[in-house]
């Protein structure tokens, strides 16, 4: 049996082989002289044309349910629908046909090549539209602040490129929005920021309005908040000159002992005290008090201005004291003689000697007599009463006038004296 099976499958070998490779070459003629149809499925995007159709009747319009996009069928000859492809077709929708419920415009699906043959079967012909009222709005540009700026830092003024926007769309979009604002980041700041910002639009609960049927004539400005620094600054006077004889400078006093400063953060930063110095803060010659009104700005750095509020004219008092002249009563154990001639004896007709001691107030008001030293030069004095200058020691010496009375006795003349007595009572 497989003998017989090996025979007949072997038997006149070639001429099968042949048969079957012209029954291919046949079904491929017939195949390619019929050329028959097929069909082919795409999707494109629509083409929406002529919209200020709507724009000019004050409408505007939203596309509904995606229709935008339109799917469709192509039939033709396999050998030209094999060759194409989604971008051989064209799909427009023109704004002019709307119907009359202005809900729908018709679709119409072409081909760029072979359009005469090929048969377009679409799935959905018309584009649906919601289509309402148009208005425009024009709003002022508010500034929102992000962050805070550097210690002692503070916003002092904003700027904007453009400062209004005018918006167009849905009337019941429109009038959601209560705002347009940009919004410019200060964080840690110590100069001026700049920075392109979008504009926002929102609504009276600060919600962002989507602008996506929206048309804004500009949808960025450039914000500039310009950054100063505000500080506290003591101030410094420096006074100069020599007062008259007998006076001296002793302080100055003002209305106020800092100044509130702002402005360039690396000046400032940098300012410890606000030095003023003036011919007006001169006390040569000076006999009694000065004041001077010094107006502040002469005296600021540059790009340092004072601070809102802040007085522009302080006064300054420049205190100018007289001497004066205090009297203490020295005890007379305070005073030391020196050069008193030998033989000779003093002695004091009072317990105190009065010292008057003139200086400044601050020097001589706690002066009291008890601590007051004096010497006595008695050279040249001779047997008597007198009234001696004495000579202060320490720090009084050239501001002191004192003195003190004595009675200076010759002791032989004493003892003579008494000896005489003596024999006159015997």
């Amino acid at each position: 049996m497989l003998k017989k099976l090996t025979k007949i499958v072997t038997n006149n070998f070639g001429l099968k082989i042949l048969g079957i490779v012209f029954a291919i070459v046949l079904w491929m003629v017939v195949v390619n002289v019929e050329d028959p149809d097929k069909s082919v499925s795409f999707s494109i995007p629509v083409d929406v044309v002529n919209t200020d159709y709507l724009t000019d009747m004050g409408k505007t319009y939203e596309i509904l349910n995606d229709t935008d996009t339109i799917s469709f069928t192509v039939t033709g000859q396999r050998s030209i629908v094999e060759t194409l492809s989604a971008s051989d077709f064209k799909a427009v929708a023109n704004i002019e046909n709307i119907d009359d419920s202005m809900s729908m415009v018709p679709i119409v699906v072409t081909a760029t090549s072979y359009s005469s043959q090929l048969e377009i079967v679409k799935r959905n012909s018309y584009l649906l539209l919601n289509v309402e009222n148009s208005i425009t709005a024009e709003y002022e540009i508010e500034i929102v602040v992000d962050g805070t700026p550097a210690t002692g830092c503070f916003v002092d003024t904003f700027g904007l490129s453009t400062d209004t926007v005018t918006v167009t769309g849905p009337e019941l979009v429109v009038e959601t929005i209560a705002a347009a604002q940009v919004t410019v980041d200060v964080s840690d700041a110590t100069e001026a920021v700049s920075a392109t910002a979008a504009i926002v639009l929102v609504d009276e609960n600060g919600s962002e309005v989507s602008q996506d049927r929206l048309t804004l004539d500009e949808t960025t400005s450039v914000v500039t908040a310009e950054i100063l620094m505000s500080k506290e600054v003591a101030l410094s006077f420096t006074v100069t000159g020599e007062p008259g004889d007998g006076y001296r400078y002793s302080d100055v006093e003002c209305d106020t002992d800092t100044v509130m400063l702002e402005g360039d953060w690396a000046v400032l930063n940098a300012l410890d005290a606000l030095a003023i110095s003036s011919s007006q803060l001169s006390v040569a010659g000076a006999t009694e008090t000065l004041t001077a009104v010094i107006h502040l700005p002469d005296y600021l750095p540059e790009g340092i201005a004072l601070a809102d509020g802040q007085e522009s004219d302080i006064t300054v008092t420049i205190l100018i004291e007289s001497q004066s002249t205090v009297e203490v009563e020295m005890p007379v154990s305070n005073i030391t003689v020196s050069d008193l001639a030998d033989g000779l004896t003093l002695s004091y007709n009072s317990e105190t000697a009065t010292v008057l001691i003139t200086g400044y107030e601050e020097d001589i008001a706690s002066i009291q007599g008890g601590n007051v030293y004096a010497t006595l030069d008695a050279s040249g004095l001779e047997a008597g009463t007198y009234n001696v200058a004495l000579r202060l020691d320490d720090d009084y010496g050239e501001a002191a006038e004192a003195t003190v009375s004595v009675t200076i006795t010759d002791e032989e003349s004493a003892s003579a004296d008494s000896s005489a007595s003596g024999n006159i009572a015997d």
